[in-house]
């Protein structure tokens, strides 16, 4: 069954039919601001911070669904019907009004046909300013005039999320309501700048600042008193709830179109009163749409993709690149499912998303970069969860201590001990600086000194040492690396146990840094880490190997995991995609560890995170055993690690079955089957109900999952095989031997190059001949900013 379709040239998803399963959501925003909206236009919005600093409050996993949002409701005067241009939260019958949602690019548009009126509706945030845009357009399509009214609702948080849901005897007594001269302020007392402002392009006909009045008692966003009166009653007041409503009337003649733009921001009534008289020139508004498409066409211009993967195409180009920079942009804890209860940056997520897309948002990457270096404690392990600002200089001096800001902690509390400390963290952001490097040639950022998050300074790259070195130190009686906390997996507890995924993760680091310190003339730690990673290497293959596949870890109480006579959580995806991934697994164990997890893993939705799921509650393995069999980390398809497996079978020359893998779990071709999937078919979910779960097939947390960026990486860099290297670019693609040919369009260190890739003999991995411009090249050297290079690629062995 089909809601909905990709439309290829606005680059769009279209929703033609709006009573979804479940909510599709998108991100507004790219810096400061952000909106999480789904196709309803429910949602919430905040400045910053989803936890400290939220505009306006939403109801998570409430009933009805995804309430409240930034509605705009029309009524009809003469016969006092009423709708709302988002279909909910009025929900007139779908059979008698069309409805359809179309979800851009930091946009999102609400389109409703009803009673011979033609309405829209633009949510969008401008790049550089913090106010969000409420575009609403009425067009007359009937043979007589039409007196109409429109009315706005939002309802303002008390910026505190824990405000907003408990202590009401102070959050209800700390905000207040004013209206003056067409802007409504809504005005958080207890802090120094808390305001927001809703504004117009026109002088309102009515107003109300008070939920309750504008809703009225026993009513609900679906029937608000003040629609269905036809008149707002002025209400502002010194405490209580605060929304932002204003009415407008208008008479429509027949072909008429009206245009207003309502304003939702941040800041107090002069900034109000200076971003009403900017959008009041409806030119600034088209900028800002115009704005965007260049600020995302600039960044999908960096790699675009024709390959005969038609799924494969839509996403690359566009919606996995979208979710990818999403993830790097507003961190993991803004969606339907994190609903702002927590914030920060995530150690191993932000170190992988800034891995994933340096070729679009370098500055960002580089950013979460620093912030994670400055997130490391000395001794090499880091802060599985922090705010950036307990880092900063604050130079800002308060007025007054107010009980509602940001806490600011004390600085040697917010160091935490090994115990609390998850093994494979900082690994990540080995690679993720190696590759931020390959990409930029900022070399420079090796010898760049960052503090440490308990006292003192080091380089980057002594920050890297210092990682590795934890690993090597933090190793159990079988020499592989501990678990502590958790790793990647945090239910996979095992109380002090060894993991073999991090063991695979600590090799994989190691050759990325000995890469940089051979090219950065080093000797003495390229032999010094080499040795090392020997001896990883070494020990992985002896301890780990069980017969057909690699054990996932070992329990403190010495038992193995994921062994072949298990009954339960007999195999496990991470360990066997990473001994692969990783190099560290020989060919034949490889192979056959692959071949294992195609057996008793693969799905038509992707690939299990392990099998059988367990039933028997076993602490010495941990949480995951209390799991229910078939979600989440429990026999589900975790779709976060699904791309280490395609670029598993990439390294081992297989694009047949890569392009399985990706194919199961690739979104957009489940666009024909939302009565199973329910969640969007334009992102990437954290996880799909396993074969062991009553709703197989099923997919849940959408857009704010890893899944984004590595399904990015691993498509782009190993199957289509695009990576650069620190002085050249290389060219190395796993393809299905059915394809005869794909073009790249990749920019590199300011040069475009034009790659055409020819597969005469359909083999699925090997590059016989390189050429330049015309030339045959042994390699693709780095070239002149600003200049175009015809690259041909002929596959073969």
């Amino acid at each position: 069954m089909q809601y909905g379709h990709f439309d290829q040239e606005k680059k769009e998803y279209v929703i033609d039919r709006v009573d979804l399963p479940t909510s599709w959501t998108n991100y507004l925003g790219v810096k400061d601001t952000c909106v999480v909206v789904n196709q309803t236009a429910g949602g919430y919005m905040f400045y910053k911070s989803p936890e400290y600093h939220r505009v306006t409050r939403f109801r998570g996993n409430s009933v009805p669904m995804d309430r409240p949002g930034h509605y705009v409701y029309l009524r009809d005067n003469e016969t006092k019907d009423y709708w709302s241009v988002s279909w909910q939260p009025v929900g007139k019958p779908l059979d008698e009004a069309k409805y359809t949602c179309r979800h851009g690019m930091s946009y999102s548009v609400y389109e409703c046909d009803y009673q011979k009126l033609k309405a829209t509706q633009t949510l969008v945030v401008p790049i550089d300013e913090d106010v969000e845009l409420w575009d609403v357009t009425v067009t007359n399509n009937d043979s007589k005039p039409r007196n109409i009214s429109l009315f706005t609702y939002c309802e303002f948080s008390f910026h505190h999320i824990m405000i907003d849901n408990q202590n009401f005897q102070m959050s209800l007594y700390c905000a207040g309501s004013s209206y003056e001269d067409g802007i409504t302020l809504h005005d958080l007392f207890y802090e120094e700048f808390g305001y927001q402002y809703f504004t117009s392009t026109q002088t309102p006909d009515g107003y109300d600042c008070l939920r309750d009045k504008f809703l009225g008692l026993y009513h609900t966003e679906s029937d608000p008193i003040g629609v269905i009166n036809g008149e707002l009653s002025g209400s502002t007041e010194l405490g209580n709830n605060h929304c932002g409503s204003l009415q407008h009337n208008f008479v429509i003649q027949p072909n008429e179109t009206i245009r207003i733009v309502y304003m939702l921001g941040e800041g107090n009534h002069n900034a109000g009163k200076r971003i009403r008289e900017k959008y009041s020139n409806l030119s600034a508004v088209d900028q800002v749409y115009h704005d965007l498409k260049t600020f995302w066409s600039e960044k999908q211009s960096k790699l675009q993709i024709q390959t005969p993967n038609e799924g494969m195409n839509t996403l690359i180009n566009t919606w996995t690149l979208y979710q990818a920079e999403i993830n790097v942009m507003f961190s993991r804890f803004a969606s339907f499912i994190e609903v702002g209860g927590r914030t920060g940056l995530g150690y191993r997520d932000t170190a992988q998303d800034s891995m994933t897309i340096p070729h679009s948002n370098p500055e960002k990457c580089k950013q979460r970069i620093r912030e994670l270096m400055q997130g490391l404690v000395s001794e090499g392990y880091g802060l599985h969860l922090f705010q950036p600002e307990w880092f900063a200089k604050d130079e800002d001096k308060k007025p007054f201590k107010s009980p509602t800001v940001v806490p600011s902690p004390d600085k040697n509390s917010i160091v935490h001990g090994i115990k609390d400390a998850c093994s494979d963290d900082a690994l990540w952001l080995v690679s993720s600086v190696v590759e931020y490097i390959k990409e930029t040639g900022e070399f420079e950022l090796a010898d760049e000194v960052i503090t440490y998050a308990d006292g003192g300074e080091g380089t980057v790259y002594e920050h890297l040492t210092k990682i590795l070195d934890f690993s090597a130190k933090q190793v159990g009686a079988t020499g592989i690396c501990k678990g502590l906390r958790a790793d990647w997996n945090d239910c996979l507890n095992l109380g002090g146990g060894e993991s073999a995924m991090v063991s695979f993760l600590h090799y994989w680091a190691l050759n990325n840094f000995i890469s940089l310190a051979k090219f950065l003339n080093r000797e003495e730690d390229v032999q010094k880490y080499t040795a090392l990673a020997d001896h990883v290497k070494e020990v992985c293959n002896k301890e780990l190997w069980d017969q057909e596949w690699f054990i996932r870890g070992i329990t403190k109480n010495g038992k193995k995991i994921g062994t072949i006579n298990d009954k339960e959580g007999k195999i496990h995806l991470e360990s066997n995609s990473w001994a692969v991934l990783s190099g560290a697994a020989t060919e034949e164990k490889g192979l056959k560890a692959m071949d294992s997890v195609y057996e008793h893993l693969y799905t038509p939705y992707g690939i299990l995170l392990n099998a059988p799921s367990y039933t028997v509650p076993d602490d010495d393995i941990g949480f995951v055993t209390r799991v229910y069999p078939g979600l989440k980390e429990n026999g589900a398809i975790f779709s976060h690690p699904n791309p280490w497996a395609w670029a598993a079978e990439c390294e081992l020359g297989r694009g047949d079955r890569a392009m399985e893998f990706y194919n199961a779990l690739c979104p957009y071709y489940q666009n024909d089957k939302i009565e199973i999937r329910e969640a969007e078919p334009y992102s990437y979910c954290q996880f799909i109900m396993g074969r062991d779960h009553t709703a197989f097939g099923r997919a849940r947390h959408p857009f704010m999952t890893g899944t984004g960026g590595w399904a990015y990486f691993s498509a782009t860099r190993y199957m289509l095989g695009i990576k650069p290297q620190f002085d050249y670019l290389e060219i190395n693609p796993c393809i299905p031997g059915s394809w005869d040919s794909f073009q790249v369009t990749r920019e590199w260190r300011g040069a475009v190059y034009e790659i055409a890739v020819e597969n005469p003999d359909g083999v699925m991995k090997g590059v016989k001949e390189i050429y330049l411009d015309g030339k045959l090249v042994e390699r693709l050297p780095v070239q002149e900013p600003h200049t175009t290079h015809h690259v041909r690629i002929v596959m073969g062995v």
